[in-house]
């Protein structure tokens, strides 16, 4: 076939043709590389391609797991990872001593009794894996990366054809993964960056529980009510705040929804109130799987509390919010049903809703917690 009859159905990239599902795929892997949520649907066409029944990405960036796995595989990988297969995985080992810089399968890394590993009897064959290729990407700040996909035993092995299709993308996959890994951390260190904007001292915690970045407004703080602890670690110097923050960074809190806010205390009383809120939702793309957002704030009368820093806090709906910040002023049930010139009724159902989000029961606490999030004046928590 010339190259001018195959113009309509590929392009020449790199020395070679390449079909249109192929550029379209390689679009969504540059896309991912900003976007965190499109490797769910690369993963998605990598196994449509190889007519594979899913797979999956894990990443390894300064001692932070983070993974993605499409919806047809999700469950798998929170079994996988819960089941601590992940620490218990030959498969996974001799992928890492073999180092190859390509796609390998199952059978190339693993030999012998491959068939009765308690990963493939116990995990793999129950859930119909029965053939994987994965590959290793190194990043140059010792990050590590795994690219994964997985055929069920009715579609076969991945064949040499296959192995050379995912090798030709497996460049632009290094390169995608590396900027995704890089920016997870950047993005850390934005969301704190921008709370010190509106003066409140912030730091974000890790899956491991490490410090991974905090903003100048939390550094100043550093000492007095925040005090490191092993491993990069944070603890808290008032006693009763440190067990409820260790509470809070628990996986079980982490994996929930619910906002924990941690009255601190010093030799005059309260000082502020320590807001951990767990990276879930949207706030992932920022906290990172597993991570949590630590943010001090001190109460303050006649608190002024913006509708939409509650949306990103609590991840409320509009109507929500703006219901939550009337609360916070002072308003009754009836005050907002006036103001905002609906019923009674269509009020309470909205404070209920957001009483949910935010794992309080009654009325009176939230209001008591979010009458914190004014902005603050660090020096003050000093005294």
């Amino acid at each position: 076939m010339s190259a001018s009859s195959m113009t309509c159905s590929a392009f020449f990239i790199q020395g070679s043709w390449m079909p249109i599902q192929t550029i379209d795929i390689l679009e969504h892997i540059y896309t991912a590389a900003l976007i965190p949520e499109e490797w769910n649907g690369v993963i998605d066409r990598f196994s449509a391609h190889l007519n594979a029944r899913g797979g999956s990405l894990f990443i390894l960036v300064d001692g932070e797991l983070y993974w993605e796995a499409p919806s047809a595989t999700k469950k798998i990988m929170e079994d996988y990872i819960a089941g601590g297969w992940d620490k218990n995985n030959p498969r996974l080992d001799g992928l890492l001593a073999r180092a190859h810089p390509g796609f390998v399968r199952d059978s190339d890394v693993c030999h012998g009794d491959h068939e009765s590993l308690p990963i493939v009897t116990e995990f793999l064959r129950p859930r119909d894996i029965a053939y994987t290729t994965a590959t290793v990407i190194k990043g140059t700040h010792d990050d590590l990366a795994v690219f994964s996909v997985d055929r069920g035993r009715a579609a076969g092995s991945f064949t040499q054809e296959d192995i050379g299709w995912l090798d030709a993308l497996r460049p632009h996959l290094a390169r995608s993964i590396a900027l995704s890994s890089r920016l997870r951390l950047k993005q850390a260190a934005t969301a704190t960056a921008t709370l010190s904007m509106v003066g409140i001292p912030a730091a974000v915690i890790g899956r491991n529980r490490s410090v991974k970045a905090t903003n100048d407004l939390f550094d100043k703080l550093c000492g007095t009510l925040f005090l490191p602890s092993a491993y990069g670690g944070l603890s808290l110097s008032d006693p009763r705040a440190n067990l409820a923050l260790k509470e809070a960074l628990s996986p079980i809190a982490r994996s929930g929804t619910k906002v924990r806010s941690i009255p601190l205390r010093n030799a005059d009383g309260i000082v502020g109130v320590l807001h951990a809120v767990p990276a879930y939702f949207h706030a992932r793309d920022i906290l990172g799987d597993g991570g949590t957002l630590i943010a001090l704030a001190q109460p303050k009368d006649a608190a002024l509390i913006e509708p939409e820093w509650l949306r990103w806090l609590y991840d409320l709906s509009p109507v929500e919010a703006t219901v939550a910040a009337l609360l916070a002023r002072g308003f009754t049930a009836g005050d907002i049903a006036v103001e905002r010139r609906t019923s009674i009724s269509s009020v309470r159902s909205h404070v209920k809703s957001l009483l949910r989000k935010t794992g309080l029961t009654r009325q009176t606490d939230f209001v008591r917690s979010i009458a914190s999030l004014a902005a603050i004046e660090p020096l003050t928590l000093h005294r």
